[in-house]
């Protein structure tokens, strides 16, 4: 029975250390899969563009750490803009301040006003930039967040 009650331990453990590694991982993105349109169009999506060295970026993330843990099915997106040369730097960054329930992605080119214009036309470049999206509804918000702001914003995209 000891031997049983260890074991199933040390499955919950590598359990969650493989979630919270999951839930820490940042992957790879290009400008193009940032311009397809979703498959989904009745999830809620919230993808908000930031970077390691912005101040205002970082203090508006504990918004998102609240947004996923009291709303799990709306799909969160952050968007690193760091260099592309400094993915070591993003990583580091999010396996310290990281949390679950998002999916981090790093931009894997340097942006070009082309490639602005093509995420969103109302976006001046400037970061934090947060898009709230459902379906063909669409809201681009730049600057830092609020809780009451970002509930606002998904709240005009819900039916």
């Amino acid at each position: 029975m000891k031997r049983l009650v260890i074991v199933v331990a040390l499955a919950g453990t590598v359990a969650l250390s493989a979630a919270t590694s999951h839930a820490r991982r940042v992957e790879p993105i290009t400008v193009a899969a940032l311009t397809r349109p979703p498959a989904d169009t009745v999830t809620i999506r919230v993808r908000n563009f930031w970077a390691t060295w912005c101040k205002p970026c970082i203090e508006e993330m504990p918004v998102f750490r609240s947004l996923a843990r009291r709303n799990p099915s709306i799909r969160i997106e952050l968007i690193s803009l760091d260099s592309p040369k400094d993915s070591a730097r993003v990583r580091a960054f999010w396996q310290r301040r990281g949390f679950g329930g998002v999916q981090v992605y790093h931009l894997r080119q340097t942006l070009r006003t082309a490639d602005i214009d093509a995420i969103a036309s109302e976006w001046s470049g400037a970061i934090p930039m947060t898009i709230v999206e459902r379906g063909n509804r669409r809201i681009v918000h730049e600057g830092q967040l609020d809780e009451p702001t970002l509930e606002a914003l998904i709240g005009s995209v819900r039916d």
